[in-house]
Protein backbone atom coordinates (compact mmCIF):
# COMPACT_ATOMS: atom_id res chain seq x y z
CA UNK A 1 0.00 0.00 0.00
CA UNK A 2 2.99 2.25 1.02
CA UNK A 3 4.47 1.65 -2.47
CA UNK A 4 2.06 2.06 -4.62
CA UNK A 5 0.85 5.38 -2.76
CA UNK A 6 4.73 6.31 -2.86
CA UNK A 7 4.41 6.29 -6.85
CA UNK A 8 1.31 7.00 -7.77
CA UNK A 9 0.31 9.86 -5.07
CA UNK A 10 2.76 12.24 -5.71
CA UNK A 11 0.66 13.25 -8.88
CA UNK A 12 -2.36 14.45 -6.32
CA UNK A 13 0.41 15.78 -3.89
CA UNK A 14 -0.06 12.98 -1.30
CA UNK A 15 2.56 11.86 1.06
CA UNK A 16 3.24 8.25 0.78
CA UNK A 17 3.37 8.15 4.54
CA UNK A 18 -0.23 7.86 4.71
CA UNK A 19 -0.31 4.46 2.64
CA UNK A 20 2.48 3.02 5.59
CA UNK A 21 -0.48 4.41 7.81
CA UNK A 22 -2.97 2.55 6.09
CA UNK A 23 -1.10 -0.60 6.01
CA UNK A 24 -1.10 -0.24 9.71
CA UNK A 25 -4.73 0.62 10.31
CA UNK A 26 -5.63 -2.64 7.31
CA UNK A 27 -3.42 -5.04 9.27
CA UNK A 28 -5.21 -4.45 12.80
CA UNK A 29 -8.34 -4.34 11.39
CA UNK A 30 -8.51 -7.34 9.06
CA UNK A 31 -9.06 -10.87 10.56
CA UNK A 32 -6.44 -12.12 8.21
CA UNK A 33 -4.08 -9.84 8.90
CA UNK A 34 -4.97 -9.51 12.52
CA UNK A 35 -2.83 -12.15 13.96
CA UNK A 36 0.43 -10.39 12.82
CA UNK A 37 -0.39 -7.16 14.26
CA UNK A 38 -0.68 -8.87 17.56
CA UNK A 39 2.32 -11.12 17.23
CA UNK A 40 4.10 -7.77 16.32
CA UNK A 41 2.62 -5.79 19.44
CA UNK A 42 5.37 -6.80 21.89
CA UNK A 43 7.99 -5.28 19.74
CA UNK A 44 5.92 -2.14 18.61
CA UNK A 45 7.02 0.37 21.12
CA UNK A 46 11.10 -0.57 21.28
CA UNK A 47 10.94 -0.64 17.19
CA UNK A 48 9.62 3.02 17.56
CA UNK A 49 12.01 4.30 20.21
CA UNK A 50 14.52 2.97 17.44
CA UNK A 51 12.61 5.62 14.99
CA UNK A 52 11.73 8.47 17.47
CA UNK A 53 15.82 7.98 18.14
CA UNK A 54 16.90 8.70 14.92
CA UNK A 55 14.09 11.35 14.64
CA UNK A 56 15.90 13.39 17.20
CA UNK A 57 19.20 13.15 15.98
CA UNK A 58 18.26 14.70 12.84
CA UNK A 59 16.52 17.66 13.89
CA UNK A 60 20.01 18.17 15.83
CA UNK A 61 22.17 17.82 13.12
CA UNK A 62 19.84 19.72 11.14
CA UNK A 63 20.05 22.99 13.08
CA UNK A 64 21.85 25.91 11.09
CA UNK A 65 22.97 27.73 13.35
CA UNK A 66 24.56 30.36 11.45
CA UNK A 67 21.02 30.76 9.63
CA UNK A 68 19.52 31.09 13.10
CA UNK A 69 22.19 33.70 14.49
CA UNK A 70 21.58 36.02 11.62
CA UNK A 71 17.72 36.13 12.26
CA UNK A 72 16.94 34.79 15.69
CA UNK A 73 13.59 37.01 16.10
CA UNK A 74 11.87 36.24 13.34
CA UNK A 75 13.25 32.39 13.52
CA UNK A 76 12.09 32.61 17.44
CA UNK A 77 8.37 34.04 16.61
CA UNK A 78 7.72 31.62 13.68
CA UNK A 79 9.20 28.32 15.79
CA UNK A 80 7.43 29.36 18.89
CA UNK A 81 4.22 31.36 18.63
CA UNK A 82 2.29 29.24 16.44
CA UNK A 83 3.30 26.04 18.32
CA UNK A 84 2.12 27.76 21.62
CA UNK A 85 -1.12 28.91 20.59
CA UNK A 86 -1.73 25.96 19.33
CA UNK A 87 -1.10 23.43 21.85
CA UNK A 88 -3.21 26.26 24.39
CA UNK A 89 -6.22 26.54 21.51
CA UNK A 90 -6.57 22.41 22.00
CA UNK A 91 -5.80 21.94 25.29
CA UNK A 92 -8.68 24.52 25.87
CA UNK A 93 -11.23 22.65 23.33
CA UNK A 94 -10.50 19.08 24.47
CA UNK A 95 -10.94 19.46 28.03
CA UNK A 96 -14.53 20.14 27.76
CA UNK A 97 -15.27 18.63 24.09
CA UNK A 98 -12.92 15.01 24.72
CA UNK A 99 -13.46 14.68 28.73
CA UNK A 100 -9.47 15.02 29.32
CA UNK A 101 -8.21 16.18 32.17
CA UNK A 102 -5.78 19.27 32.10
CA UNK A 103 -2.86 17.51 31.95
CA UNK A 104 -3.72 15.41 29.10
CA UNK A 105 -5.69 18.11 27.47
CA UNK A 106 -1.69 19.53 27.24
CA UNK A 107 -0.22 16.96 26.59
CA UNK A 108 -2.70 16.39 23.64
CA UNK A 109 -1.78 20.00 22.66
CA UNK A 110 1.79 18.98 22.68
CA UNK A 111 1.18 15.92 20.41
CA UNK A 112 -0.40 17.73 17.71
CA UNK A 113 1.44 20.99 17.52
CA UNK A 114 4.44 20.09 16.06
CA UNK A 115 4.72 21.11 11.78
CA UNK A 116 5.99 17.95 10.14
CA UNK A 117 9.46 18.04 8.38
CA UNK A 118 8.55 14.79 6.30
CA UNK A 119 6.21 16.93 4.41
CA UNK A 120 7.85 20.35 4.53
CA UNK A 121 11.33 19.72 3.78
CA UNK A 122 10.66 17.48 0.48
CA UNK A 123 7.91 20.62 -0.27
CA UNK A 124 11.02 23.09 0.14
CA UNK A 125 13.43 21.58 -1.72
CA UNK A 126 11.21 20.75 -4.67
CA UNK A 127 10.71 24.39 -4.94
CA UNK A 128 14.41 25.15 -4.37
CA UNK A 129 15.83 22.96 -7.24
CA UNK A 130 13.25 24.22 -9.30
CA UNK A 131 14.95 27.86 -8.51
CA UNK A 132 12.02 29.00 -6.54
CA UNK A 133 12.32 31.07 -3.39
CA UNK A 134 15.92 30.87 -4.25
CA UNK A 135 16.21 34.74 -4.06
CA UNK A 136 14.61 35.23 -0.98
CA UNK A 137 15.57 32.46 0.73
CA UNK A 138 12.07 31.49 2.39
CA UNK A 139 12.96 27.42 1.88
CA UNK A 140 15.30 28.50 4.28
CA UNK A 141 14.14 29.97 6.92
CA UNK A 142 10.98 27.35 6.78
CA UNK A 143 13.63 24.25 6.71
CA UNK A 144 15.31 25.68 9.80
CA UNK A 145 11.91 27.02 11.23
CA UNK A 146 10.85 23.24 10.99
CA UNK A 147 12.97 21.78 12.66
CA UNK A 148 13.00 24.64 15.63
CA UNK A 149 9.62 23.70 16.19
CA UNK A 150 9.62 20.25 15.85
CA UNK A 151 12.33 20.93 18.69
CA UNK A 152 10.44 23.06 21.14
CA UNK A 153 7.23 20.67 20.68
CA UNK A 154 9.34 17.62 21.81
CA UNK A 155 10.68 19.09 24.61
CA UNK A 156 6.98 20.44 24.85
CA UNK A 157 5.86 17.05 25.38
CA UNK A 158 8.35 15.76 27.77
CA UNK A 159 7.53 18.19 30.27
CA UNK A 160 3.81 17.47 29.56
CA UNK A 161 4.54 13.83 29.64
CA UNK A 162 6.27 14.41 33.57
CA UNK A 163 3.55 16.00 34.59
CA UNK A 164 0.98 13.32 33.47
CA UNK A 165 2.56 11.05 34.53
CA UNK A 166 4.29 11.22 38.02
CA UNK A 167 6.48 8.76 40.01
CA UNK A 168 4.51 5.51 39.85
CA UNK A 169 4.71 5.40 43.30
CA UNK A 170 3.15 8.72 43.98
CA UNK A 171 4.96 11.56 45.03
CA UNK A 172 4.61 14.79 46.42
CA UNK A 173 3.39 17.54 43.70
CA UNK A 174 6.47 19.94 44.59
CA UNK A 175 8.45 16.70 43.81
CA UNK A 176 6.77 16.38 40.60
CA UNK A 177 7.41 19.76 39.78
CA UNK A 178 10.65 19.81 40.30
CA UNK A 179 11.31 16.82 38.11
CA UNK A 180 10.60 18.82 35.06
CA UNK A 181 13.69 21.13 36.02
CA UNK A 182 16.04 18.20 37.16
CA UNK A 183 15.15 16.23 33.64
CA UNK A 184 16.05 19.20 32.18
CA UNK A 185 19.46 19.26 33.48
CA UNK A 186 20.11 15.34 33.34
CA UNK A 187 19.22 15.68 29.81
CA UNK A 188 21.48 18.13 28.96
CA UNK A 189 24.42 16.84 30.56
CA UNK A 190 24.03 13.39 29.37
CA UNK A 191 23.55 15.27 25.70
CA UNK A 192 26.51 17.10 26.19
CA UNK A 193 28.61 14.55 28.00
CA UNK A 194 28.02 12.15 24.69
CA UNK A 195 28.30 14.81 22.41
CA UNK A 196 31.67 15.60 23.36
CA UNK A 197 32.89 12.00 23.50
CA UNK A 198 32.04 11.24 20.00
CA UNK A 199 33.84 14.69 19.01
CA UNK A 200 37.11 12.93 19.87
CA UNK A 201 36.17 10.60 17.24
CA UNK A 202 37.96 10.51 13.70
CA UNK A 203 36.46 12.30 11.12
CA UNK A 204 38.18 10.07 8.02
CA UNK A 205 35.92 7.88 6.01
CA UNK A 206 32.67 7.31 5.13
CA UNK A 207 30.84 8.38 7.85
CA UNK A 208 29.24 4.88 9.25
CA UNK A 209 31.28 4.63 12.62
CA UNK A 210 29.99 7.39 13.24
CA UNK A 211 26.89 7.05 12.13
CA UNK A 212 26.44 3.71 14.27
CA UNK A 213 27.94 4.74 17.24
CA UNK A 214 25.82 8.29 17.09
CA UNK A 215 22.42 6.35 16.15
CA UNK A 216 22.99 3.41 19.31
CA UNK A 217 24.23 6.41 22.21
CA UNK A 218 20.71 8.11 21.00
CA UNK A 219 18.53 4.58 21.45
CA UNK A 220 20.30 3.95 24.64
CA UNK A 221 19.81 7.57 26.20
CA UNK A 222 16.38 7.50 25.52
CA UNK A 223 15.35 4.09 26.13
CA UNK A 224 17.57 4.09 29.08
CA UNK A 225 16.28 7.18 30.80
CA UNK A 226 12.58 6.40 29.45
CA UNK A 227 12.92 2.73 31.85
CA UNK A 228 13.24 4.95 34.56
CA UNK A 229 10.61 7.51 34.50
CA UNK A 230 12.87 10.29 32.80
CA UNK A 231 11.51 10.15 29.42
CA UNK A 232 11.69 13.97 29.04
CA UNK A 233 15.80 14.08 29.65
CA UNK A 234 15.82 10.91 27.55
CA UNK A 235 14.58 13.05 24.49
CA UNK A 236 16.67 15.70 25.62
CA UNK A 237 19.35 14.07 25.59
CA UNK A 238 19.13 12.36 22.22
CA UNK A 239 18.54 16.23 20.72
CA UNK A 240 21.31 17.59 22.56
CA UNK A 241 23.69 14.99 21.75
CA UNK A 242 23.48 15.19 17.96
CA UNK A 243 23.55 19.00 18.00
CA UNK A 244 26.59 19.18 19.92
CA UNK A 245 28.28 16.15 17.85
CA UNK A 246 27.28 18.19 14.58
CA UNK A 247 29.00 21.55 15.99
CA UNK A 248 32.24 19.59 16.65
CA UNK A 249 32.35 17.32 13.45
CA UNK A 250 33.84 18.97 10.25
CA UNK A 251 31.43 19.54 7.87
CA UNK A 252 31.82 16.31 5.13
CA UNK A 253 31.93 13.92 8.12
CA UNK A 254 28.89 16.02 9.10
CA UNK A 255 27.18 16.12 5.83
CA UNK A 256 28.29 11.89 5.81
CA UNK A 257 26.72 11.08 8.89
CA UNK A 258 22.72 13.12 8.12
CA UNK A 259 22.78 11.36 4.87
CA UNK A 260 23.50 8.13 6.27
CA UNK A 261 21.01 8.34 9.05
CA UNK A 262 18.23 10.02 6.30
CA UNK A 263 18.91 6.91 4.67
CA UNK A 264 18.41 4.77 7.25
CA UNK A 265 15.30 6.87 8.39
CA UNK A 266 13.60 6.34 4.38
CA UNK A 267 14.64 2.82 3.89
CA UNK A 268 13.37 1.57 7.16
CA UNK A 269 12.56 3.49 9.99
CA UNK A 270 9.90 5.85 8.46
CA UNK A 271 7.81 3.01 7.26
CA UNK A 272 8.02 1.01 10.83
CA UNK A 273 7.09 4.23 12.62
CA UNK A 274 3.95 4.83 10.59
CA UNK A 275 2.99 1.14 9.96
CA UNK A 276 2.90 0.57 13.50
CA UNK A 277 1.85 3.83 14.69
CA UNK A 278 -1.69 2.74 12.47
CA UNK A 279 -1.57 -1.00 13.55
CA UNK A 280 -2.19 0.50 16.98
CA UNK A 281 -5.50 1.98 16.21
CA UNK A 282 -8.99 -0.35 15.94
CA UNK A 283 -11.62 1.01 13.99
CA UNK A 284 -13.98 0.95 16.92
CA UNK A 285 -12.02 3.54 18.54
CA UNK A 286 -12.86 5.80 16.22
CA UNK A 287 -16.43 6.77 16.67
CA UNK A 288 -18.83 9.65 15.37
CA UNK A 289 -17.80 11.49 18.88
CA UNK A 290 -14.93 11.47 18.59
CA UNK A 291 -14.04 11.75 14.92
CA UNK A 292 -15.82 14.95 15.00
CA UNK A 293 -14.87 16.89 18.28
CA UNK A 294 -11.78 15.74 17.37
CA UNK A 295 -11.45 17.49 13.92
CA UNK A 296 -13.19 20.84 15.49
CA UNK A 297 -10.43 20.89 18.04
CA UNK A 298 -7.62 20.49 15.20
CA UNK A 299 -9.79 22.72 13.06
CA UNK A 300 -9.98 25.50 15.51
CA UNK A 301 -6.31 24.90 16.69
CA UNK A 302 -4.60 24.73 12.93
CA UNK A 303 -7.10 27.87 12.19
CA UNK A 304 -5.40 30.10 14.84
CA UNK A 305 -2.12 28.94 14.22
CA UNK A 306 -2.24 30.04 11.03
CA UNK A 307 -3.39 33.35 12.10
CA UNK A 308 -0.75 33.62 14.53
CA UNK A 309 2.21 32.62 11.82
CA UNK A 310 1.28 35.03 10.38
CA UNK A 311 1.22 37.66 12.77
CA UNK A 312 5.25 36.41 13.28
CA UNK A 313 6.25 37.17 9.90
CA UNK A 314 3.89 40.07 9.22
CA UNK A 315 6.55 42.63 10.29
CA UNK A 316 9.23 41.07 8.23
CA UNK A 317 10.30 42.21 4.90
CA UNK A 318 8.89 39.41 2.90
CA UNK A 319 6.44 40.20 0.38
CA UNK A 320 2.53 39.52 1.33
CA UNK A 321 2.48 36.21 -0.91
CA UNK A 322 5.90 35.16 0.74
CA UNK A 323 3.73 35.63 4.12
CA UNK A 324 0.53 33.83 3.03
CA UNK A 325 3.21 31.17 1.61
CA UNK A 326 4.83 30.65 5.21
CA UNK A 327 1.31 30.58 6.78
CA UNK A 328 0.16 27.77 4.47
CA UNK A 329 3.56 25.61 4.93
CA UNK A 330 2.80 25.74 8.81
CA UNK A 331 0.05 23.54 8.22
CA UNK A 332 0.72 19.19 7.96
CA UNK A 333 0.90 17.32 10.59
CA UNK A 334 2.83 13.60 10.59
CA UNK A 335 6.66 12.84 11.95
CA UNK A 336 6.29 14.21 15.36
CA UNK A 337 2.73 13.00 15.80
CA UNK A 338 3.82 9.60 15.03
CA UNK A 339 6.91 9.13 16.56
CA UNK A 340 4.75 10.70 19.92
CA UNK A 341 1.12 10.13 19.92
CA UNK A 342 1.48 6.73 20.77
CA UNK A 343 3.89 6.86 24.04
CA UNK A 344 1.42 7.92 26.57
CA UNK A 345 -0.76 4.68 25.80
CA UNK A 346 2.25 2.91 25.55
CA UNK A 347 3.42 4.33 29.30
CA UNK A 348 -0.31 3.53 30.67
CA UNK A 349 -0.69 -0.28 29.22
CA UNK A 350 3.18 -0.97 30.11
CA UNK A 351 1.63 0.34 34.17
CA UNK A 352 -0.10 -2.59 36.21
CA UNK A 353 -2.40 -2.80 36.86
CA UNK A 354 -4.21 -1.35 33.95
CA UNK A 355 -5.72 1.71 34.56
CA UNK A 356 -8.74 1.68 32.08
CA UNK A 357 -9.52 5.56 32.46
CA UNK A 358 -6.15 6.28 31.62
CA UNK A 359 -6.03 3.56 28.72
CA UNK A 360 -8.92 5.62 27.47
CA UNK A 361 -7.29 9.05 27.58
CA UNK A 362 -4.45 7.45 25.35
CA UNK A 363 -6.70 6.06 22.94
CA UNK A 364 -8.08 9.58 22.41
CA UNK A 365 -4.79 11.00 22.23
CA UNK A 366 -3.63 8.63 20.10
CA UNK A 367 -6.61 8.75 17.13
CA UNK A 368 -6.74 12.50 16.96
CA UNK A 369 -2.70 12.26 16.35
CA UNK A 370 -3.82 9.46 13.74
CA UNK A 371 -6.60 12.15 12.59
CA UNK A 372 -4.42 14.59 11.72
CA UNK A 373 -1.69 13.27 9.86
CA UNK A 374 -4.93 11.55 7.72
CA UNK A 375 -6.30 15.28 7.18
CA UNK A 376 -3.39 17.60 7.57
CA UNK A 377 -0.89 16.20 5.55
CA UNK A 378 -1.72 16.07 1.83
CA UNK A 379 -3.69 19.68 2.55
CA UNK A 380 0.20 20.33 3.75
CA UNK A 381 1.78 18.76 0.84
CA UNK A 382 -0.71 20.18 -1.80
CA UNK A 383 -0.62 24.11 -0.80
CA UNK A 384 3.33 23.75 -0.69
CA UNK A 385 3.43 22.29 -4.06
CA UNK A 386 0.33 24.33 -5.40
CA UNK A 387 1.15 28.44 -3.71
CA UNK A 388 4.92 27.98 -4.03
CA UNK A 389 5.15 28.52 -8.25
CA UNK A 390 2.38 30.90 -7.50
CA UNK A 391 4.08 32.97 -4.44
CA UNK A 392 7.61 32.38 -4.60
CA UNK A 393 10.34 34.35 -6.38
CA UNK A 394 11.82 32.23 -9.40
CA UNK A 395 15.11 31.72 -11.76
CA UNK A 396 14.73 30.10 -14.58
CA UNK A 397 17.14 26.56 -14.89
CA UNK A 398 19.31 28.15 -16.94
CA UNK A 399 20.62 30.61 -14.52
CA UNK A 400 20.33 27.82 -12.04
CA UNK A 401 23.33 26.24 -13.74
CA UNK A 402 26.21 27.23 -12.18
CA UNK A 403 25.00 26.46 -8.82
CA UNK A 404 25.46 22.35 -10.04
CA UNK A 405 29.27 23.20 -10.47
CA UNK A 406 31.68 20.49 -8.57
CA UNK A 407 32.46 21.34 -5.05
CA UNK A 408 36.62 22.41 -5.90
CA UNK A 409 34.42 25.20 -8.32
CA UNK A 410 32.27 26.53 -6.18
CA UNK A 411 34.66 26.87 -3.43
CA UNK A 412 36.73 28.87 -5.42
CA UNK A 413 34.25 31.26 -6.95
CA UNK A 414 32.97 31.39 -2.81
CA UNK A 415 36.71 32.47 -2.31
CA UNK A 416 36.64 35.15 -4.88
CA UNK A 417 33.34 36.19 -4.14
CA UNK A 418 34.22 37.20 -0.68
CA UNK A 419 36.51 40.18 -2.27
CA UNK A 420 33.83 41.66 -4.34
CA UNK A 421 31.35 44.41 -2.63
CA UNK A 422 28.39 43.27 -0.99
CA UNK A 423 26.30 45.40 -3.19
CA UNK A 424 27.55 43.39 -5.99
CA UNK A 425 27.49 39.69 -5.01
CA UNK A 426 25.42 38.15 -1.75
CA UNK A 427 26.10 34.11 -2.08
CA UNK A 428 24.93 31.61 1.00
CA UNK A 429 25.30 27.87 1.25
CA UNK A 430 22.29 26.26 2.77
CA UNK A 431 23.09 22.65 3.70
CA UNK A 432 19.72 20.52 4.88
CA UNK A 433 21.61 18.17 6.65
CA UNK A 434 18.41 16.42 7.99
CA UNK A 435 17.66 15.22 4.89
CA UNK A 436 21.67 15.20 3.54
CA UNK A 437 21.43 17.26 0.71
CA UNK A 438 23.23 20.00 -0.07
CA UNK A 439 21.67 22.80 -1.94
CA UNK A 440 23.64 25.96 -2.99
CA UNK A 441 21.53 29.30 -3.47
CA UNK A 442 23.76 32.37 -4.58
CA UNK A 443 21.74 35.75 -5.08
CA UNK A 444 23.31 38.15 -7.52
CA UNK A 445 23.15 41.97 -7.71
CA UNK A 446 19.89 41.42 -6.20
CA UNK A 447 18.49 43.37 -2.96
CA UNK A 448 15.32 40.70 -2.22
CA UNK A 449 17.71 38.80 0.00
CA UNK A 450 16.72 38.71 3.46
CA UNK A 451 20.20 37.73 5.18
CA UNK A 452 18.50 34.18 5.54
CA UNK A 453 21.91 32.25 3.27
CA UNK A 454 24.42 31.53 5.75
CA UNK A 455 27.38 33.61 4.38
CA UNK A 456 25.40 36.77 3.32
CA UNK A 457 27.10 39.18 5.48
CA UNK A 458 24.81 42.08 4.52
CA UNK A 459 22.13 44.08 5.96
CA UNK A 460 19.16 42.54 4.87
CA UNK A 461 16.58 45.35 6.29
CA UNK A 462 18.42 48.06 4.78
CA UNK A 463 17.86 47.15 0.97
CA UNK A 464 14.79 45.26 0.62
CA UNK A 465 11.65 45.84 -1.90
CA UNK A 466 8.64 44.49 -0.30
Amino acid sequence: SSGINAEYGGAFKIPPLLGMLATGILFNNVDVFKPIAVNCYGQSSRVRSFAFSCLLLRAGLGLKFDVIKKNKALLSKLSVLPCVTEIIIIALLSKPLLNLPWPWAFLLGCVIAGVSPAVVIPGMLSLMERGYGTLAGVPTLLITSATADNIFTIIGFGIAYVVTFPDPEGQHIAMTIFKGPLEVIVGTFIGILAGYMMSFMSQEGPGNLQQWTLFFGGVVAFMGLKSVNFLGAGILAVLVMGTFAAQKWREPCKDAVAEKLQRRWKMILESALFTLTGALVELSYLTGELVGYGLLCLTVGLILRCATAFLSVYWSPLTLREKLFVVASWTPKATVQAAIGSIALDTVRETQPLDPVNESYGITVLCIAVIAIIFTSPLGAGLIAWLGPKYLDHKSPEELLPLRSSPEKEDSEDGRAGSQSLSNHSNGNISNHSNGISINNHSMNDSRNYGLNADDNSDGKNNRDT
